[in-house]
């Protein structure tokens, strides 16, 4: 599984505080993302069948306002999934201790929020890069008639 570290970098009271996200599993990741899609398609978002299906594809080309559709219930469940991929690193003196993370981590909602964007930014960037070098299929069904180039 993939991991990467975020240190909050805003000023306030969450300042430097070091959290660890990591990436679900591709089953977990899919199934997360398909339940997600479908959703925001009960609260009335706009998203064709074959995006519906392309889970974690479908997902990253909508991007994490998807969430706006959702109803109350349904997007506390997909956040609450998202966020169980994040721990933080409580003691600077011991870098390598993670915990669970909870309520008490943040003291302001922004934190929160940026906490989520990246880690689902970790779970769709992948699939965005690969779309644009790799995949012509999964590049077109993120809307682009025409694949990028590769630079490599």
């Amino acid at each position: 599984m993939k991991t990467i570290d975020y240190t909050h970098s805003k000023p306030g009271a969450d300042h430097g505080k070091r959290f660890c996200l990591t990436r679900m599993d591709a089953f977990a990741a899919d199934q997360w993302a398909r339940h997600a899609l479908q959703a925001a398609i009960r609260g009335g978002a706009r998203i064709g069948a074959d995006l519906a299906e392309a889970g974690v594809a479908g997902l990253a080309s909508l991007g994490i306002e998807i969430f706006g559709f959702m109803e109350e219930a349904d997007l506390d469940k997909a956040l609450n999934r998202l966020m169980q991929c994040v721990t933080i690193r409580p003691d600077p003196a011991n870098p390598d201790l993670t915990r669970a993370v909870i309520a008490a981590d943040f003291e302001e909602p922004e934190t929160l929020g940026m906490v989520r964007s990246e880690v689902f930014r970790l779970h769709v960037g992948f699939l965005l890069a690969a779309a644009h070098q790799l995949f012509p299929v999964v590049a077109a069904l993120l809307g682009e008639t025409t694949p990028r180039p590769s630079t490599a």
